[in-house]
């Protein structure tokens, strides 16, 4: 039999409970049963809350398993697509290439006959024409050359360049052998002291004229620029071998002696080494090449003993303008000979060898035996 809440009072009136402490005890029992249903109300609802996460995420994969399935539905049929195309134009680009290779066999069968029928051409129809184009070349090689050699007879008329020996030039009264061009001597090596300043300046005022005329006439390459002025010719130097223009006009190296230092030379230096010949561009190699000695362009082969310093630096000048022009002496000998297939003679000194290279052109025997010669190389 259940228990009663109430007291003896309320029981037993049959009715609800008016007494204090029974409301309090009903509402306590009232209060103990809220809070355990409200307990288990929570509990229920995190379950239920569990659960429908659960369930939604299941849906969301769910969703997202039909998303990629479909999609990698549609690449499977990209992907067929992509291969039955890549397979087509695999057939067509075999297709092509045989027809290709087909053709290319045409081409190159035909290029065959080709080439086999202008040999024979050339074999038969215009060996003729070879020769006689061949024949019309060397008329006018062996015309042009007449006429050279008529030049440079002419010039070397206007223009004699000689070896000739001078007696009692040195201290011993021995003969001394001099270039010569005109009867005027040319400088021993690079010493403007061995000949007369006068002489000296035409001598190689002549020797540039000469060069001029001959890089004209002949149509070759020029080492230096060079200054006709009679006997105040100078020379310059190129900034380079490809451009024609001196590199400083104003720097120009004189051929001769200036008229201020004339009479110093003459009456106030002392000249010693008179036969000094084994300095600077005296000759050519035996390969061609051209021997070159700058270290005896000081001042230790002479003695100035009372110039000044104007006339030392004219004689530095003097030296190096006639180390340039017979550098370029040298070289248009070299290109001569070259020219002409011969070997450039050896032994001899720079202007000497030059004088036979104009000898040689002068003569048309000689080009024409150096011109057959080249040929048959």
């Amino acid at each position: 039999m259940e228990k009663s809440t109430k007291c003896a009072v309320c029981y037993k009136s049959f009715r609800p409970s008016i007494c204090v402490d029974c409301v309090n005890r009903g509402l306590n029992e009232y209060k103990v049963k809220l809070d355990s249903l409200k307990s288990l109300r929570e509990v229920s609802y995190f379950r239920l809350s569990g659960l429908l996460v659960t369930k939604e995420k299941a849906i969301s994969q769910r969703c997202w398993k039909e998303l990629q399935n479909e999609k990698l539905a549609k690449l499977r049929e990209k992907l067929q697509l992509q291969v039955e195309k890549l397979q087509q134009s695999k057939n067509t680009f075999r297709s092509l290439s045989r027809n290709l290779k087909e053709r290319y066999g045409i081409i190159e069968s035909t290029n065959v006959a080709l080439e086999e029928s202008r040999v024979h051409q050339l074999e038969n129809h215009y060996s003729d024409t070879i020769g006689n184009h061949y024949l019309v070349y060397i008329d006018l090689t062996s015309e042009r050359l007449y006429k050279q050699a008529l030049v440079m007879k002419q010039i070397c008329k206007l223009f004699p360049l000689s070896r000739v020996t001078v007696e009692g030039q040195n201290k011993d009264g021995s003969s001394v052998q001099y270039d010569q061009i005109c009867n005027a001597l040319l400088p021993q090596g690079l010493n403007p002291l061995s000949v007369p300043p006068k002489e000296l300046a035409a001598s190689l005022g002549y020797m540039v004229q000469l060069l001029n005329l001959v890089v004209h006439k002949l149509s070759v390459p020029a080492l230096h620029n060079l200054g006709f002025a009679g006997s105040c010719s100078r020379i310059w130097e190129r900034d380079s071998y490809w451009n024609s223009y001196p590199s400083s006009p104003s720097n120009g190296y004189p051929l001769f002696v200036p008229i201020h230092d004339h009479y110093s030379f003459e009456e106030k230096s002392s000249w010693t080494g008179r036969d000094t010949t084994n300095f600077g561009v005296t000759s050519l190699k035996s390969d061609g090449s051209i021997e070159e000695d700058y270290h005896d362009l000081d001042l230790d082969v002479v003695s100035l003993s009372s110039a000044s310093p104007h006339s030392v630096e004219t004689f530095r000048n003097l030296q190096q303008g006639i180390a340039h022009l017979k550098q370029s002496v040298a070289h248009l000998t070299v290109y001569g000979y070259r020219s002409l297939s011969l070997e450039v003679p050896s032994g001899t000194s720079t202007f000497e060898t030059f004088a036979k290279l104009l000898a040689t052109l002068s003569s048309l025997k000689e080009v024409q035996s150096g011109l057959s010669l080249g040929l048959s190389r």
